[in-house]
């Protein structure tokens, strides 16, 4: 290991404060959406940026469920279904042999 490997660098402290305020100022405004259709919108424009299909399966802080499927093609929508099986039956299989085990899937 070379010493400039265990000392940080200016640039890594930098980002690291950056990283952490960016953290912080996420908490401090957390949105609270009165619509269950707003936060939808919100994660569906948020996701659609960075995948080009997707199903996000979750729970808001009120715990209540979330379900929002976007694709723009039937081959796309079936290949979400089947991508959606097969985690699915990964994760029943696993819970049933090991289920504190890794996710082979990802």
């Amino acid at each position: 290991m070379e010493e400039s490997d265990s000392v940080n660098s200016p640039e890594d402290d930098e980002l690291r404060d950056i990283i952490e305020e960016a953290l912080k100022f996420n908490i401090r405004e957390k949105k609270t959406f009165k619509k269950r259709k707003d936060l939808a919108a919100r994660l569906g424009s948020i996701l659609s940026e960075y995948l080009d299909s997707y199903i996000l399966l979750g729970y808001d802080f009120d715990g209540r469920h979330i379900d929002i499927k976007s694709a723009s093609t039937p081959m796309q929508a079936e290949a979400l279904n089947s991508f959606l099986i097969k985690y699915f039956a990964v994760e029943a299989q696993q819970f049933k042999s090991d289920p504190n085990g890794q996710d082979p899937i990802f």
